[in-house]
């Protein structure tokens, strides 16, 4: 059973978190409307998964991400689900850049919230057209013709995009077809690969955004917490 951290902006949403989660093989470890207490709680328990809003009662989700870059290296770090209630919250795509790994949309008739931690679990996560097209600046990436991008031969094409450049030519094409509004059941039967292969992709493409944001203690995360402030 995977140990979960939960973290809500407010008790009625966190009461239906732990709910949705209630008999359905995954731990409860703790529940939040802080993310200072639940800072003092990793201390003493790390999960494996930590599900957080992005704006909390006592500031910005991430404020624990930037805590979570101070542990000991040798602690393994929980992987991070963020909820929002918008794929264009002002600083989602910055947060996720940062050190988390995929995103919920809280939505009444979206995908539940076991569902995305089961995503997570297994290495794959969603990605909207509005992250895609920030995700190819951030990249340094030039977005691709639709119709250039949806050939076979596009999407399997593994060779670096530049010399220097952290995605390959298959990873601008799926940004672009991402960015372009293609879902992923289109872009799986443009490119005849299964659906979980490109939710996989997008999973690795978050992990290499990590890679593009420095460390908190250099002041990666000032812009976001001064948002949280």
């Amino acid at each position: 059973m995977s140990s979960v951290f939960l973290l809500r902006h407010s008790q009625r949403s966190l009461n239906r978190a732990v709910g949705d989660l209630a008999d359905s093989g995954w731990h409860c470890l703790g529940a939040s409307q802080h993310w200072q207490e639940a800072a003092a709680s990793l201390r003493h328990a790390m999960p494996a998964y930590l599900v957080s809003d992005v704006h909390l009662s006592d500031g910005h989700a991430s404020c624990l991400l930037q805590h979570l870059d101070t542990l000991p290296p040798a602690l393994a770090r929980p992987r991070v689900l963020l909820i929002s209630d918008a794929v264009d919250e002002m600083t989602l795509f910055r947060t996720l850049s940062c050190g988390a790994h995929a995103y919920h949309l809280d939505q009444p008739r979206g995908p539940g919230l076991q569902d995305s931690l089961r995503a997570l679990a297994q290495g794959r996560a969603q990605m909207s057209p509005a992250i895609a097209r920030q995700a190819l600046q951030s990249f340094g990436a030039m977005r691709r013709q639709a119709s250039e991008a949806r050939r076979i031969e596009a999407g399997h094409d593994r060779q670096p995009l530049a010399a220097l450049s952290l995605i390959s030519r298959a990873e601008q094409a799926l940004l672009s077809l991402l960015s372009h509004g293609w879902l992923v059941p289109e872009i799986a039967e443009a490119w005849y690969v299964l659906q979980d292969e490109v939710e996989r992709r997008i999973a690795r493409l978050y992990r290499k955004l990590h890679g593009l944001c420095p460390p908190a203690h250099a002041g990666g995360m000032a812009g976001l917490q001064l948002i949280a402030a």
